[in-house]
């Protein structure tokens, strides 16, 4: 009897010291006295989604796979990747010439002659390939002669266009303002074509993407043209071909007029 009455004693002993712990360390936490709540520090959830910035190229956009390229770091044009267009050509009307090809500083600059002449530059890649993607920096300083008419395009291995053509950043404007984009199809058909304004004297990176069911003209990594109407879109092998081309349009000579390419990048 002794021995649970010395434990029933002690059961309240712990009791009462227990409530008051409770209190005392409410009193601590109280909004009324000095020592203030613990800052809970939340960190971010490892799942978080980081989007990352745009980029103005469309092959970092998409992912496109590199496969060749060419930056005119050397004196003069690779001819080991490119064809250059020399002579006169008695179709078009027009002088083209290598010594209008000038490399320097890291830049292409196409140079179309201010004299009689009007000789002019135009180079095409020597490897043709059944669709996939190119790229190329460029900018067409102004003012620049109505004639003078710069070109990125994709051109047939048969050299001929009636196996189509795709014009995907094309001059007309001598304020150098706008530009415009082309699809030839095959048996040289129309088939579409785009107009954007944009201040082309600047630095900006034309993309082509070319598949067997559309073709996708793309300005700074944005998508600005597409066509895709069956039976349009050109099929066999074709390459890049940068050219100023000169289309005479007056008696009197044209003022001299340049176009520039930083590099030039191919993709899958």
């Amino acid at each position: 009897m002794v021995r649970r009455v010395i434990i029933l004693v002690a059961c309240v002993v712990l009791v009462g010291v227990a409530i008051l712990a409770v209190r005392v360390t409410s009193e601590r936490f109280d909004n009324s006295g000095e020592q203030t709540s613990p800052t809970v520090v939340t960190e971010a959830p490892s799942s978080a989604v980081i989007t990352p910035e745009r980029s103005d190229e469309a092959a970092v956009n998409y992912g496109w796979r590199l496969t060749a390229q060419d930056d005119f770091d050397g004196r003069r044009v690779d001819r080991t990747k490119w064809n250059i267009y020399d002579g006169f050509n008695p179709v078009s009307g027009e002088t083209l010439s290598e010594s209008q090809c000038v490399v320097k500083g890291g830049t292409l600059t196409l140079v179309g002659d201010g004299d009689a002449t009007a000789a002019t530059c135009g180079i095409a890649w020597r490897e043709d390939q059944a669709y996939g993607r190119w790229e190329v920096r460029a900018r067409f300083p102004a003012p620049a002669d109505h004639d003078f008419n710069p070109v990125l395009l994709l051109w047939p291995e048969s050299d001929t266009n009636t196996d189509g053509e795709i014009d995907f950043a094309e001059i007309y404007d001598p304020a150098r303002q706008y530009v415009e984009s082309w699809l030839h199809g095959p048996g040289n058909v129309d088939a579409g074509h785009t107009r954007k304004d944009l201040d082309i004297t600047q630095w900006h990176n034309y993309a082509v993407e070319w598949q067997p069911d559309h073709v996708t003209c793309y300005i700074d990594g944005v998508a600005w043209a597409t066509y895709g109407r069956p039976g349009t879109i050109p099929s066999v092998p074709m390459h890049l071909a940068i050219q100023q081309n000169h289309n005479k349009h007056k008696a009197e000579p044209p003022i001299r007029s340049t176009a520039e390419v930083d590099w030039v990048r191919i993709y899958e």
